[in-house]
């Protein structure tokens, strides 16, 4: 039986020590575990963890809160010739409106995507599902910028207070628990991908440089702020987000010029309010690693050891963050958890450990997360080669 909680496993990784074991975290999106552990909120998900013996964490998030004179409306269009119907937001703000249009697909609904199962029909201004089926985009212009900084504005004092009052309640659920209270304070890039789409953010960055960076500049204050309220609630790690941060949309000069001063900037103000700082960028790590070790932020949350189908070296990553940033992945789900053998699974579990595990820094986690179509048994195979291999001192 250990003496040590998962929320002091989780911290010790992360601060480069070595507790009992290597942490097991998972991460879900879309997964559905086998009857006798099914549950119905992420209460009920942490408990089922636990009595498994992984490290599951609670989280919080701060409301999207567009200013007061923001009027958003909704609805659906079906243009001639368009290969679907289209779902038309317009926000209508006092610099004049932005238009928001995003193809309903066939797999509109689908049990892969959580927000996406319910059939709600209703758009939202930050969603990875709308990317790839952009019709046109909220941020087209210098002009949109205006409008979007009623958007992106400080949250009122009364949404203020009543964010704090939930993040202190989940801080003391997460205690009683004894597992990791996590917050996401920043979306860096990823707003940014959100707002214009790829395709068209990267053309932007090309062509018109100096209205990509006034984007990130609107973005990173808006993160700044959040972060700043998170700050004054009782969070143990906060995260930015950094999916679309990486070489593999972004050369490494780009990233040093424009991502890396902001991360730097969030690192330096979270350790002031005393915590720790994760980052999450799942592919396009391995040109990076100097430039994100230098960076400041304390564990890189979801590495995935085969990005793009191409395994990266794990002994490299370990150099180049020793003592620096610990590692919370180094599994990866939709190559070897959906599709490996158990042989597979097995030896990359041991390699992860055997590689990144010594002297602590490391906490084993499925990239990007466990999905649908990851079935119970690759679960079940994680588990069992992890207590071969997860007791310190590594053997």
């Amino acid at each position: 039986m250990s003496t040590i909680s998962s929320r002091e496993r989780m911290l010790a990784a992360i601060r480069h020590q070595e507790p009992d074991r290597v942490p097991l975290h998972f991460h879900t999106f879309g997964f559905t575990p086998p009857a006798p552990l099914r549950w119905a909120n992420d209460l009920e998900e942490a408990q089922r963890w636990l009595s498994l013996g992984a490290d599951p964490w609670l989280w919080s998030r701060l409301p999207l809160r567009f200013h007061p004179e923001v009027r958003v409306r909704q609805w659906e269009e079906r243009p001639a010739g368009a290969p679907w119907p289209v779902l038309v937001a317009e926000y209508d703000t006092p610099a004049g409106a932005l238009r928001q249009e995003v193809y309903r697909t066939d797999d509109w609904e689908t049990p892969d995507w959580p927000e996406h199962h319910d059939g709600s029909q209703r758009l939202e201004l930050f969603d990875d599902y709308n990317v790839p089926r952009y019709r046109r985009c909220p941020i087209e212009s210098e002009a949109d910028l205006q409008k979007l900084k009623y958007l992106l504005c400080p949250l009122p004092d009364a949404a203020v207070i009543e964010a704090r009052g939930a993040i202190t309640e989940r801080a003391r659920k997460a205690a009683e628990l004894g597992v990791l209270h996590v917050a996401q304070g920043s979306s860096g890039t990823d707003a940014a991908v959100w707002l214009c789409g790829v395709n068209s953010l990267l053309e932007l960055a090309l062509d018109r440089p100096s209205l990509f960076a006034a984007l990130l500049e609107i973005i990173h204050a808006w993160d700044r702020r959040n972060t700043e309220v998170l700050l004054d609630a009782p969070v143990e790690l906060v995260m930015r987000r950094g999916y679309y941060e990486g070489t593999s949309f972004w050369s490494p000069t780009f990233f040093r010029r424009y991502f890396a001063p902001h991360i730097r900037e969030l690192a330096d103000l979270i350790h002031q309010g005393g915590r720790l700082m994760g980052y999450t960028m799942s592919v396009g790590v391995m040109p990076l690693l100097a430039d994100l070790a230098a960076t400041g932020y304390d564990a890189h949350y979801l590495l995935d050891p085969i990005p793009n189908g191409a395994r990266i070296d794990l002994a490299a990553v370990k150099a180049a963050f020793r003592g620096k940033v610990a590692v919370i992945g180094a599994l990866n789900d939709p190559i070897t958890l959906e599709h490996g053998t158990r042989a597979e699974i097995r030896q990359e579990v041991h390699d992860a450990v055997r590689l990144l595990g010594p002297g602590g820094g490391l906490a084993l986690s499925p990239a990007e997360a466990i999905f649908a179509g990851t079935p119970w048994e690759s679960i079940e195979t994680v588990f069992a080669a992890w207590q071969e291999v997860c007791a310190y001192p590594l053997q």
